[in-house]
């Protein structure tokens, strides 16, 4: 293996992973299966990805993951992808307002020598969605994972589709990968190079973003789709009490692993906690715009695939 994930560090990730999906209620017991998981949109079992099955994929995919190790991914990540995303979202709205309710949700915070800021919560709506996304989410028209922003050829799948591709699914219905273990992305100008890549900053279009991740230093990386944003965003939640993405901070999220045409316009869905309404925003915006980029930026992740190459196709 290697110095950034021998054995020992993938054990302790991985238990760190399933503690806190525990924690967030996002897996229970499958009485079928005798052990843990999520219940899929189409009703089956879907069994956590056991500590063999990750050991093995680290060491399928271990080119891959040395580079992006070196370059700044350095904490995994298990998104229940077969899980249904609205109950992703009736989850996250029950933990919302369970802290809201005990006071204990804050400001995203960016140190540790600052004091934690309360935050207000809408009693009315703690999550907006659009009712487009809504929609395209409960008829399976939204996309995952495109290769272009373009009705004509877009290249991607299905959420059905995604949950048995083992290119994004390592394990039947779950995707890992590695990630940045960044609490806000970095700013216009303010990026750092490691290990030979730029990370990614604020202040281009979701075709802009999808357009680098085409080249040799983003190789293997996809963008995020809501799945991961709202699975991460519960965690962190739940777990340091804190709010993510504010769009205050110039760090709200586009989810570039999604795409949907509508009538007058290609769109791409974002994900923001607006501080001044107290609460978390799902919608979608066109994939050239550059009116709100300036505080809204992408994050990326490396998702272990079952094959023989261990190189992600996926873009």
């Amino acid at each position: 293996m290697n110095t950034y994930f021998d054995e020992q560090r993938i054990e302790t990730e991985y238990f760190r992973c399933i503690s806190e999906l525990n924690q967030a209620r996002i897996i229970s017991y499958l009485p079928n299966s005798s052990a843990s998981g999520i219940i899929g949109i189409d009703e089956n079992e879907y069994p956590v990805p056991t500590m063999e099955q990750v050991q093995k994929l680290f060491t399928v995919n271990q080119e891959l993951v040395n580079k992006k190790a070196k370059q700044g991914f350095d904490t995994l990540q298990l998104t229940p992808v077969a899980i249904s995303t609205l109950h992703l979202i009736d989850l996250l709205k029950d933990a919302i307002l369970k802290h809201q309710k005990s006071g204990q949700i804050f400001q995203t915070s960016h140190d540790l020598i600052n004091a934690l800021k309360p935050i207000r919560v809408n009693k009315e709506k703690q999550v907006w969605i659009w009712e487009t996304l809504k929609q395209a989410i409960e008829t399976g028209e939204l996309v995952y994972f495109p290769q272009a922003y373009s009705s004509i050829n877009h290249g991607g799948l299905t959420k059905s589709e995604t949950i048995i591709n083992s290119n994004i699914c390592a394990v039947p219905g779950w995707s890992l990968a590695i990630i940045e273990n960044l609490s806000n992305k970095p700013i216009l100008d303010e990026s750092k190079i490691i290990g030979g890549r730029k990370q990614l900053e604020t202040e281009q279009s979701p075709f802009e973003y999808l357009q680098n991740l085409k080249s040799e230093d983003y190789q293997g990386e996809t963008g995020l789709i809501l799945e991961d944003f709202l699975t991460k965003f519960l965690i962190r939640l739940e777990t340091t009490n804190e709010v993510s993405n504010e769009v205050e901070d110039n760090n709200a999220l586009w989810l570039l692993g999604h795409y949907l045409k509508i009538s007058y316009a290609d769109v791409v869905p974002t994900g923001r906690w607006i501080r001044s309404v107290g609460r978390l925003r799902l919608d979608m915006h066109r994939t050239k715009n550059k009116k709100c980029t300036e505080s809204w930026g992408a994050s990326t992740a490396v998702r272990l695939v079952n094959n023989d190459h261990g190189m992600n196709s996926v873009g």
